[in-house]
C-alpha cells in the first residue's frame, strides 16, 4: 500500500444512510475497530467514492503504525493478510489457492499478443508473492513496495523489490533511462491510497505504448451487497473500512477512470462474490468466525470446476457487476 499526496477533495457529498456523518475521521485512524459510518464523496470526475475528507499521509502512516497489525490480528481486516501470518499449513494453503486462481488469471492475461512476457512491476507487493509467481511464469518481474519490512523480507527471498512509493519509482525510471514496462499490477492497492488517479497516471507513464496494466479493487457499493444488507436486516454498510480503505469502486467507475487516463479495457473478470452466502443465510457479517468457514467453502470449490470454467463464470459475474473483487486488465493507447 501507497501512501502520497491527496488531490482535490470532491464536491459531491453522499452521506450515509440512517446514520449520522461525524465531520473527521479521529476516531477511526485511534480506533482499532473498523468505521462502517464514515461519511462518503463521490468523485465528480469518475464517480467512484471515497472517505470525505480523505485522511492525511500523515494520519495514514499513524494509523498503520499503530492500529493495523490489531486490526488484522483480530479478524477486523484483511483476513488473507491474517492468514499468510499465521504460517505454516494455513499459509502454504493460501499461497496455493492465489496462485492457482488469481495470480494466475491476471499473469495470463497480461501476455501480449503471441504470448510474449517482457518487464513487468508489481506495485505495492508486499513481500513479493505475486513478483515470484510472475517470475516463475517467464517475466522479468520486478517489485515495489513502501514498507521496509516488507520489501526486505521480499529481498531475502531472492526477488527484485525495491523500497519506496511510486512517485519515487517514476522519479528513478525517468533518470535511468531503462526501457518502459511491459505490464503493471497493482492488487489490491487503489482502495488504499489518498489520490488513484495519480497512481494510473503514473502506471501509464511506465508503461510501453500497448502495456498492460491489471487493477484488483474491491468491487463496493453493489446491487448485490444492498439486497445482502436486506436480506440480513442491516443498515451497516460493512464495506465501508475507515480509515485505509478510502476509495470504492465499482466495475463502471474502474472503466471511467482507465479510460479517461489513457487506457482500453481489454478484459473483466471477478473473483467469488462472497456477498452471495449473506443472501443464503450464512450471516459472516454478525458472525465474524463464520467467515473462515465461508472463504474455505469457497476456495474448495474453485479449487474442484476447471479453471477454463471458473474464468468463464467469473466473467460472466463480471459483465453483470457482481464479483467480490473487480479484476480490471487494460492496455495503454499510443
Amino acid at each position: 500500500m501507497i501512501h502520497e499526496t491527496h488531490r482535490a477533495r470532491p464536491r459531491a457529498n453522499e452521506a450515509t444512510r440512517g446514520q449520522a456523518a461525524p465531520t473527521d475521521l479521529s476516531a477511526a485512524i485511534g480506533s482499532s475497530t473498523p468505521r462502517h459510518d464514515a461519511p462518503i464523496a463521490i468523485d465528480p470526475t469518475y464517480g467512484f467514492r471515497r472517505l470525505d475528507p480523505v485522511p492525511t499521509s500523515a494520519e495514514l502512516d499513524a494509523f498503520y503504525a499503530t492500529k493495523y497489525m490489531e486490526l488484522v490480528e483480530a479478524g477486523g481486516r484483511a483476513p488473507e493478510i491474517r492468514r499468510m501470518l499465521e504460517g505454516g499449513r494455513a499459509r502454504e494453503e493460501e499461497l496455493a489457492w492465489i496462485g492457482a486462481t488469481l495470480h494466475a488469471d491476471v499473469e495470463q492475461a497480461l501476455r501480449a499478443p503471441g504470448d510474449a512476457r517482457g518487464r513487468l512491476l508489481d506495485v505495492g507487493c508486499g513481500t513479493g508473492d505475486f513478483v515470484e509467481h510472475a517470475a516463475k511464469a517467464g517475466w522479468r518481474a520486478r517489485g515495489l513496495e513502501p514498507s521496509r519490512l516488507a520489501s526486505e523480507r521480499a529481498r531475502s527471498r531472492g526477488l527484485d523489490v525495491a523500497e519506496g512509493t511510486l512517485a519515487q519509482a517514476l522519479e528513478a525510471h525517468e533518470r535511468s533511462g531503462e526501457p518502459a514496462y511491459d505490464a503493471i499490477t497493482m492488487l489490491n492497492v487503489l482502495e488504499h491510497v489518498p489520490d488513484p488517479i495519480a497512481h494510473v497516471r503514473q502506471c501509464r507513464a511506465l508503461l510501453a505504448p500497448g502495456g498492460a496494466l491489471a487493477i484488483v479493487v474491491p468491487n463496493d457499493f453493489t446491487v448485490l451487497q444492498e439486497a445482502a444488507r436486506a436480506a440480513i436486516g442491516t443498515e451497516t454498510r460493512w464495506w465501508i473500512a475507515a480509515p485505509d480503505h478510502i476509495n470504492y469502486f465499482d466495475f463502471t467507475s474502474l472503466d471511467r477512470l482507465l479510460e479517461g487516463e489513457g487506457f482500453v479495457v481489454h478484459e473483466r473478470t471477478c473473483n467469488f462474490p462472497m456477498e452471495l452466502y449473506l443472501l443464503l443465510g450464512e450471516d459472516y457479517v454478525g458472525q465474524p468466525d463464520l467467515g473462515a468457514r465461508c472463504h474455505a467453502r469457497r476456495r474448495r470449490m474453485e479449487a474442484t470446476i476447471p479453471a477454463e470454467t471458473r474464468r468463464a463464470l467469473y466473467r460472466s459475474f463480471a459483465a453483470a457487476g457482481l464479483g467480490r473483487n473487480c479484476v480490471v486488465i487494460a492496455r495503454r493507447t499510443r
